[in-house]
């Protein structure tokens, strides 16, 4: 018989896993204070790094008070929280303190706040807080007043400087101490508007009354009164002892002089006159820096009062010629806003022609079917044009002391950026010539947009259609005798 003798060896094997075991859990930090609705990431790091198992297990003693959720720490209410987290056995721990922030909320900001606009100025928004508050602003371009306040709801002042970088800037406007969601993030287009000073000087702007053989019982005479844009700066206006009242819009003004008795002029002089002291500026948008558009707010009083049909039909977006027109520009531009408002220019200045002198504002019905009128009129298809697709539009209506005339063109609205002028006038007069994006100077504006409401002499409201020259009520005893009203302006003097 044969004895076999079977030897074993034991070895490593050579691929077989040596397991790390954690050292220890290091937190970044190991004390946090937030308000109440604050969140914070807090980030676990594991020694050493190649630890076999590194995953990170979050716990908090008091999720009623602080939770976690992969180091996301939420605060709930006042009170302590213990925040761990471990690995391997080993863990590291943050002390969370959570504290009552004022109540306080920031009103909703328009999209044409010139907080945004890259032209800078001034702008008011309201707080509302339940004690005492504190703001501060992150740059020196933007600045907050008053930046203190006790409880209840106030009106802050938000002022910018122009932003000529070319590019976005943005700020923060925060409250101190308080919650980090109780900020306002600000983002400050660059400014696109290019101005240049082509006249200034004085303007009298006036009634003057012509009649022989009347005894007069009042004469009630009404003018725009203008005020600065980005058009123009009006360093005064000398009423003569008129009255200035607003519009409901609160976008144009106008003043009245109501004359009873000895106050009625002799025949040859004025029963209303003011005296305008202003600079106005060739404009020019560069909109090559335009991009991003954000959507259009629908609250914002932008897309509230300049969308829609306007009183008498003037303005139409919804007229099945404007709508089959706009629908094929909006085709060709892509969707683009800037290259749509463009189309309609274009097609504005091509399709329509120049007549109907000094005989107002007529329907888009009757335009779009003579495919004739003055200026006014080419602004309202070219209004209406871009309101059919959404684009706040409204028309610019001015006087020209240079040529003594009128004028009427149109702007639209961009937001973030701001309006945008265009003159399909212009273009259809000068075919060669490119009055998109630009304003020619040497007027004075006198209104924005068509269909204000004025008072008359009863108190009632009464709407004109084209705020730009003069309107007046009499009452008198005639006699056979004659009596004539004239619109008379200066030229810059």
């Amino acid at each position: 018989m044969t004895l076999s003798v079977l030897f074993f060896s034991c070895q490593k094997e050579e691929n077989e896993i040596v397991r790390v075991e954690v050292e220890a859990v290091s937190l970044g930090r190991q004390e946090l204070t937030l308000y109440i609705g604050d969140t914070c990431v807090l980030t676990a790091n594991v020694v050493p790094v190649n630890a076999t198992d590194k995953t990170i297990k979050w716990q908090s003693d008091r999720p009623d008070i602080a939770t976690v959720n992969n180091g996301l720490v939420r605060a709930v209410k006042t009170g302590n929280a213990i925040i761990t987290a471990s690995a391997g056995g080993i863990q590291s721990q943050c002390r969370v303190t959570v504290l009552k922030s004022s109540a306080f909320l920031f009103g909703t900001m328009s999209t044409d706040a010139s907080i945004i606009n890259g032209a800078g100025g001034a702008t008011s928004i309201s707080v509302t807080a339940d004690s005492a508050w504190a703001l501060v602003t992150n740059e020196n371009w933007l600045t907050v007043s008053p930046s203190s306040g006790q409880a209840g709801t106030h009106v802050i002042t938000i002022t910018t400087s122009r932003n000529s970088t070319g590019k976005d800037r943005n700020g923060v406007i925060a409250l101190t101490p308080g919650s980090q969601s109780q900020k306002l993030a600000v983002c400050q287009r660059p400014n696109i508007y290019e101005r240049r000073q082509v006249v200034s000087g004085n303007v009298s702007n006036a009634v003057k009354l012509t009649y022989s053989g009347t005894e007069w019982n009042y004469i009630y005479s009404i003018l725009p009164y203008p005020k600065s844009n980005l058009y123009q700066d009006i360093k005064s206006v000398n009423i003569n002892g008129a009255t200035i009242y607003d519009c409901p819009d609160s976008v144009n003004s106008y003043i009245v002089t109501y004359l009873t008795g000895d106050d009625i002029p002799m025949s040859g002089n004025n029963t209303i006159v003011e005296n305008i002291s202003t600079v106005a500026y060739e404009v020019t948008a560069h909109l090559n820096l335009i991009n991003n558009i954000p959507p259009y707010d629908q609250n914002s009083v932008e897309c509230k009062k300049y969308l829609g049909k306007e009183d008498g039909d003037l303005v139409d977006p919804t007229n099945s010629s404007i709508v089959s027109v706009a629908n094929n520009l909006w085709n060709d531009s892509n969707g683009n806003l800037i290259d749509y408002a463009r189309r309609c220019y274009e097609w504005t200045a091509k399709n329509m022609s120049y007549g109907n002198m000094y005989t107002g504002l007529h329907t888009i019905t009757e335009l779009m079917r003579t495919k004739r009128g003055d200026c006014g009129n080419f602004s309202s298809v070219f209004i209406s044009l871009l309101r059919s697709k959404g684009i706040p539009a409204r028309h610019i209506v001015m006087i020209s002391p240079q040529e003594s005339g009128y004028h009427v063109r149109a702007e639209f609205y961009i937001p973030a950026y701001g309006w945008i002028p265009a003159d399909p006038t212009f273009k259809n007069s000068n075919p060669s010539g490119d009055f998109f994006g630009k304003f020619t100077g040497k007027y004075i504006v006198m209104s924005l947009g068509i269909n204000s409401i004025i008072k008359d002499p009863y108190g009632n409201d009464y709407i004109v259609p084209l705020l730009q020259n003069y309107y007046y009520w009499y009452w008198w005893h005639n006699e056979g005798s004659y009596m004539n009203f004239e619109h008379i302006f200066s030229k810059f003097n």
